[in-house]
């Protein structure tokens, strides 16, 4: 499916490069491709995967250093990994993914748009030490996990960034019973009542493991 309406849309709403632009066209490319073989996006969020995908990922770039840094929890399809490579070819994305496939893909697209990122094959629990600014994650679990899983970020200075939906605000008061941290909650640019959580100064509570 033609998706130049969906890609015109994003631009008209963020401000792209065209040499950032070019490394995204190689991304989506590359995605495209992979789809029809592998389960990395269904058919129904391919023909909004620029307002949609690309777009909830770009939007966290006004919070990350053009050098810094990047963790990805559980990349899955690349998104934001590889949207945040593409953007800040200054700095580094590691992105930490379990399932063999879908490493091959994000290590193609990498390949592919030429990006400062590499992968790491396996669980994110299981994860060799990798020094980051900032960590992200993207549909990969509830806040109060979320945390357990960057954790070996967090708690060394890492800032978060984690988008979350509708029901953040309930993931948000299950997280603080068992981590302090400070936040601030960013109200997505893709519409609906989701938010961006900046998470800084974590640190678990006094008596949880």
């Amino acid at each position: 499916m033609d998706n130049a309406n969906d890609r015109a849309a994003f631009l008209a709403a963020y401000d792209v490069s065209r040499e950032t632009l070019a490394r995204l066209d190689r991304v989506i490319a590359a995605l495209g491709d992979w789809r029809l073989r592998s389960n990395l996006i269904g058919p129904k969020e391919w023909p909004q995967i620029w307002t949609r995908h690309v777009g909830d990922s770009f939007q966290l770039l006004e919070y990350i250093p053009e050098t810094a840094r990047v963790v990805d929890l559980g990349s899955g399809a690349g998104f934001p990994g590889l949207i945040i490579a593409a953007a800040r070819p200054g700095g580094h994305v590691t992105m930490i993914e379990s399932v063999g496939k879908k490493c091959a893909f994000l290590r193609a697209a990498i390949e592919a748009a030429g990006l400062s990122a590499s992968v790491h094959q396996g669980r994110v629990e299981q994860a060799p030490e990798i020094k980051a600014d900032i960590v992200t994650a993207r549909a990969f679990a509830p806040l109060p996990e979320l945390l357990d899983y960057a954790a070996p970020w967090l708690c060394n200075g890492a800032t978060g960034l984690f988008p979350k939906g509708e029901r953040w605000n309930e993931e948000l008061t299950s997280a603080r019973q068992r981590w302090n941290f400070a936040y601030q909650a960013i109200p997505s640019r893709s519409g609906g009542s989701g938010v961006i959580l900046n998470v800084r100064e974590a640190a678990r509570r006094h008596g949880q493991a």
